[in-house]
């Protein structure tokens, strides 16, 4: 089993919003990519818990399976003596045992088809806060590119004032291009790639579930197949309990005595 661990990393990938642009572009453009990077922060805290949801069922599954194991054995090494008592212990030891590989089973495809993908989407993450700060980075080049024309833009036009103010202008131009590039792409990437979360993780819950669905089934045909050997009446859970209460009130009454 993979030990990777998002959870043991500091904090979430996506920590850092998109700067605003300072009027660069419209304030539908700035608020719909702010929206966009709230909406795969909470993506990736799903995709965290989902993981560590998973990983605490395997390992309840686990504990389950060696209770199930530890009961089994202090039945069959209890030196029962009624001979029907016996092969009821020798009966659930077997169907434990079998049960082993098929909880096996079901922790490997909780594995392959819930954790393994989980990880794969996570490295995503801090892929596109590498990208929100990539776009910052030319955000912040455009702004100083447009403050420094703006201030040659109020000098005495001279010749040589001129030109350093079409060479700002140019600069600044081009600076603007690269961002408004780039923030366009991320307008349109990043939405797509939230959009299709969804045909990412259904397939995966619904390979678990199919696997929940095999697992139940054959603990329930096998544990089926253990009442149906085993000796006694055919009580509903009300009226088990009830013949219980009845049976520790008789013992409770029993006077045990040295001799």
């Amino acid at each position: 089993m993979s030990t990777w661990n998002p959870l043991k990393k500091a904090g979430a990938q996506l920590n850092s919003k998109p700067l605003l642009s300072q009027g660069l572009l419209s304030h539908d453009e700035d608020r719909d990519l702010e929206m966009t990077f709230v909406r795969l922060q909470d993506m990736e805290e799903n995709t965290k818990k989902l993981y560590k949801e998973v990983r605490r069922y395997e390992d309840c599954l686990a504990n389950l399976q060696k209770t199930e194991e530890k009961l089994a054995s202090d039945l069959v090494n209890s030196s029962l003596e009624d001979p029907e008592l016996k092969a009821v212990g020798e009966e659930y030891s077997s169907v434990v045992y079998q049960l082993g590989h098929t909880t096996g089973d079901l922790a490997q495809l909780a594995q392959k088809t819930v954790v393994d993908p989980m990880k794969k989407l996570t490295t995503e993450f801090p892929q596109i806060q590498a990208a929100v700060k990539r776009r910052d980075m030319l955000l912040t080049e455009c702004l100083r590119c447009q403050q420094k024309w703006e201030k040659l833009a109020k000098l005495e036009r001279t010749g040589g004032n001129i030109v350093k103010v079409e060479q700002a202008k140019r600069s600044y131009q081009l600076a603007k291009e690269d961002f408004e590039k780039v923030n366009r792409l991320m307008l349109l990437e990043l939405p797509q790639f939230y959009a299709r979360r969804i045909d990412y993780f259904q397939p995966c819950l619904q390979a678990l579930i199919r696997s929940q669905v095999d697992y139940y089934g054959e603990t329930t045909r096998q544990f089926s197949n253990l009442v149906n050997v085993c000796p006694g009446e055919d009580l509903t859970d009300q009226q088990f309990e009830k013949n219980l209460e009845k049976q520790m009130s008789e013992i409770k009454t029993l006077s045990i005595v040295g001799s």
